[in-house]
């Protein structure tokens, strides 16, 4: 018989006595831990690799409840989840299925079905594993910072160490800075993909998605698309563009410039690594760090987020590398040397460092940052900003 840990999340006392008695008699499943929102289970779930089922309360907001619910299926398509409220009828029954649910309880049934419906979900012949693909976002402190610069040529750096499809995701919706740095337009793009009405799949963004190189493909900004049907971003369906997203490419790498605090939250979320791109001043450091805080507070696991110096000078920086250190709490800092000459040079000519400047120092950075990924990625490891600098 096949046993697991069950993690729940309710902000009823009343719902957790029900669940833990349950459970006791169970030789199947055991109850790891009681969370009281959404930012607790994401830790929880970071801190507890070998759950494999969650018991979510969505009462009293289950619209909200669901919406964050999809993002935790997301980062955890492996996780069963149980969705259990007190109202049942067919419209939240969809929703909650949407958002990854494998079940639907109410919660006067709890007693008598829970431990038989786990026990179902985890003794259940196992499907065809899928090997999905990993999303890293690069989040800028800054305008300015270089994150572009990252995005782009980290992408293309994980393309060749892992001699798989990646794919670009622009949602610089003002500029369309990646469209710019490899001098691409096209009349279709990322706001097509989240403003379609109908089911978000592979073949959609595959559809979409602009064929820079065979295995590089960029989802294009508004800002560079030929086509104007579609002029903002509707965030609500960008968890469902990545989960289609991760069908089909190795990497996904997210630029996500100037975005709302909880559209960061959702994407560092559902991010194997979050980047926080800075440059060595005292205005992004600040930034940096209210934007880690901001992530660990929503539960998002410290080795997750990954802050990165970028255009760092031997000599003359505004801040040294060793201060910027004890600012950011971090015992180490990766980071990205200053060449701004190879960095013209590949902006100019529309393409990575690997491709204008293979033996350059900037390049072996990013070549080094994406191997270090990649290692993690492979091992199933997480590293961040504490661990030994690349």
């Amino acid at each position: 018989m096949i046993s697991g840990n069950v993690l729940l999340m309710t902000k009823e006392d009343t719902m957790a006595n029900i669940v833990s008695s349950a459970l006791k008699s169970s030789q199947s499943v055991a109850l790891a831990g009681v969370c009281r929102d959404i930012p607790e289970l994401r830790a929880c779930l970071s801190n507890t690799p070998n759950t494999q089922a969650v018991i979510v309360d969505i009462d009293p907001d289950p619209s909200q409840v669901l919406y964050d619910l999809s993002v935790i299926t997301t980062t955890n398509p492996e996780t069963r989840v149980v969705v259990v409220s007190s109202v049942f009828n067919e419209k939240l029954i969809l929703e909650a299925m949407q958002a990854g649910a494998r079940h639907f309880l109410r919660k006067e049934s709890l007693t008598s079905e829970l431990d038989e419906v786990l026990e179902r979900l985890l003794c259940s012949e196992a499907k065809k594993e899928v090997k999905l693909g990993e999303i890293i976002t690069v989040f800028s402190s800054s305008g300015g910072c270089g994150a572009t610069t990252v995005a782009v040529n980290l992408a293309n750096e994980l393309r060749l160490i892992s001699s798989g499809p990646v794919l670009v995701i622009d949602l610089d919706s003002c500029y369309g800075t990646v469209s710019a740095y490899l001098g691409i337009t096209g009349r279709y793009g990322i706001a097509h993909v989240l403003g379609h009405k109908h089911t978000i799949d592979k073949h959609l963004i595959e559809s979409v998605a602009y064929n820079y190189m065979e295995d590089f493909h960029v989802l294009l900004s508004p800002a560079a698309v030929e086509d104007g049907e579609f002029k903002s971003l509707q965030y609500e369906n960008l968890t469902a563009a990545l989960q289609a997203c991760r069908e089909t490419y190795k990497y996904i790498v997210v630029d996500a410039p100037r975005v709302a605090e909880s559209v960061a939250a959702n994407l560092a979320a559902v991010s194997k690594f979050a980047l926080i791109v800075f440059q060595l001043t005292v205005k992004d450091l600040r930034f940096a760090r209210a934007m880690m805080s901001s992530f660990t507070q929503s539960g998002i696991s410290p080795k997750r987020i990954i802050p990165l110096a970028n255009r760092v000078k031997r000599l003359g920086p505004l801040v040294r590398l060793e201060d910027s250190k004890e600012v950011m709490g971090l015992d180490s800092l990766h980071r990205i040397r200053s060449d701004w000459r190879k960095a013209m040079k590949s902006i100019n000519r529309g393409q990575p460092l690997a491709q204008v400047a293979r033996r350059s120092g900037i390049r072996r950075d990013f070549r080094k940052l994406a191997a270090k990924i990649y290692a993690c990625s492979k091992n199933g490891e997480r590293t961040g900003g504490n661990n030994k600098s690349v």
